[in-house]
């Protein structure tokens, strides 16, 4: 039988190689090929939904890896409380809410935290799918004031932030992969 902080530990790496894909498959092939898009409109339309689920299902995937290994540091013995614990945990919150943090500090602490819970909270999603009817409503759009450039250096902040996110969470991975090996019998 699995000893249960084992399982805690191998169900938190796994969320974190999940993180690690989810980054990496978001700076390599999702926002290049919204690059692609023909209007500024359809592109940062596009670019913001992928940012907020990403960060939404990143801050997720980190909070369970944390949690995770944090639950298996309190209920492991004292000689099997390996510090490599406590640093994947602190790589993986870097990586999950520093980054994000770092990449929009433009914004401001309060209004990036309470995007943040807008973002990843559930009651979001009442409040948008009723904002959603209402723009669905509108069928033709004049062009708006968005500029390509500007959409572009968004796509390329956003890619940034997704390569500094994956590199974070792959050392967090690379980390947990070599702890669970050093906790074999």
């Amino acid at each position: 039988m699995a000893c249960p902080i084992s399982v805690t530990k191998f169900v938190g790496t796994v969320s974190l190689g999940l993180l690690t894909g989810l980054s990496y498959s978001t700076s390599a092939i999702t926002i290049p090929a919204l690059q692609l898009l023909p209007t500024a409109t359809s592109a940062a339309a596009s670019l913001n939904e992928v940012k907020r689920l990403s960060r939404r299902y990143a801050l997720r995937l980190s909070f369970l890896t944390n949690s995770c290994f944090c639950f298996a540091w309190c209920l492991s013995s004292p000689r099997r409380r390996h510090p490599y614990m406590i640093w994947l945990c602190t790589f993986s919150a870097v990586a999950a809410h520093g980054v994000d943090f770092w990449f929009n500090r433009h914004l401001g602490f309060k209004n990036w935290a309470s995007a943040v819970i807008r973002d990843v909270s559930h009651f979001s999603l009442v409040r948008d799918s009723a904002t959603k009817k209402d723009e669905d409503l509108v069928v033709v759009e004049a062009e708006s004031d968005l500029n390509g450039e500007t959409v572009q250096r968004e796509m390329e902040r956003e890619r940034r932030l997704h390569r500094a996110r994956a590199w974070l969470s792959g050392i967090a991975l690379s980390i947990g992969i070599v702890g669970l090996w050093g906790d074999r019998k």
